[in-house]
């Protein structure tokens, strides 16, 4: 699930915070030039010589050696390799451009962030998607900092340039699905363990779906025990992963109330919802979105659960956080 590379076409996204290449009347090129900027990291330090290969390749010199305030997350050339037999290339050269281009903007954020001010939580990047929405990374911070499934080298990172901040990592990034994003986050653990006994994660991470998860956060799970609707004496996690059948079935009330959670239609944004929409769920049941004052959904047994966190995107659709389990 973790070593994929995107196979569809994806797009540029130059345009973050203003990253255009400022020029000046200069006498040799008009273009300013940093000197040490973070694509001249790449030429001047061996470890980071395929990263410079795949920065030229991919067509984004200009924005790397450009003038900006970036956050640069810097796969070494072990890395590079790794990446390469994970996805069954010979080399450098055989990863098509448009997916290497994504790829590597999915290293880069627009603000420059020193490792001090590195926060757990999910992140936007550089890269994204055909409908110009940026792809989301999850950062693990503390003594073992992380971003997504790669370790930060803490002997390499705060490693100042002129265009920003470079982190050095010990594998190469790919675009996640919405598994994945839930996997990276441990407030999600509660619900990747409801879904992998349900055997449903193939279809979080699916990559061909337009898929939008209401994802109940380790919160929302607590919160479920302590209501207890069934008045089953509830005390655990155990006892709500007791609804299922360990399998792919598709059929035991937790299958019901996973689904419940899902939209197979599309990715629906926080900002395309409209008050009092009623979308139909995997499970075949609706829940309407209310968006007066906070984001809410009544679920089908009037229970009222408050939307926290919108519009974390994956490959294959969104993620919205929930403050409590829905129940169809």
């Amino acid at each position: 699930m973790m070593k994929k590379l995107m196979k569809f076409p994806t797009y540029l996204f130059l345009a973050f915070l203003g990253l255009a290449v400022i020029s000046c009347e200069d006498d040799d090129d008009g273009v300013v030039d940093p000197g040490n900027s973070a694509y001249d990291l790449t030429k001047s330090n061996p470890n980071f010589s395929t990263l410079g290969l795949a920065i030229e390749r991919a067509g984004l010199v200009d924005v790397l050696d450009g003038n900006g305030t970036f956050t640069v997350f810097a796969p070494t050339n072990d890395a590079f390799n790794e990446f390469l037999i994970d996805n069954n290339f010979a080399t450098l050269n055989d990863v098509p451009v448009d997916a290497l281009r994504t790829t590597l903007l999915y290293h880069v954020l627009g603000t420059s962030v020193r490792s001090a001010q590195l926060a757990d939580g999910y992140v936007k990047t550089s890269a994204t998607n055909a409908n110009g929405n940026a792809y989301d990374a999850y950062i693990t911070a503390g003594l073992d900092p992380s971003i997504n499934d790669a370790t930060l080298d803490l002997s390499l990172i705060d490693i100042n340039v002129d265009n920003g901040i470079v982190h050095v990592i010990d594998e190469v990034l790919t675009l996640p699905t919405i598994a994945d994003l839930a996997v990276y986050n441990p407030n999600l653990s509660s619900l990747v363990a409801a879904l992998s006994q349900e055997e449903l994660v193939s279809v979080v991470d699916n990559e061909n779906a337009a898929l939008t998860v209401f994802a109940p956060l380790n919160s929302s799970f607590d919160a479920l025990i302590t209501e207890d609707p069934l008045n089953a004496g509830w005390t655990d996690l155990n006892d709500i992963l007791a609804l299922g059948d360990a399998g792919a079935s598709a059929t035991s009330t937790l299958d019901g109330v996973l689904t419940y959670h899902v939209l197979t239609t599309g990715a629906v944004r926080a900002g395309t919802i409209t008050d009092g929409l009623m979308p139909t769920t995997a499970q075949g049941s609706m829940f309407t979105i209310n968006t007066t004052n906070n984001v809410t959904i009544t679920d089908a047994n009037s229970r009222v659960i408050t939307v926290v966190a919108t519009d974390i995107t994956a490959t294959n659709g969104v993620i919205h956080a929930i403050g409590n389990v829905l129940l169809p």
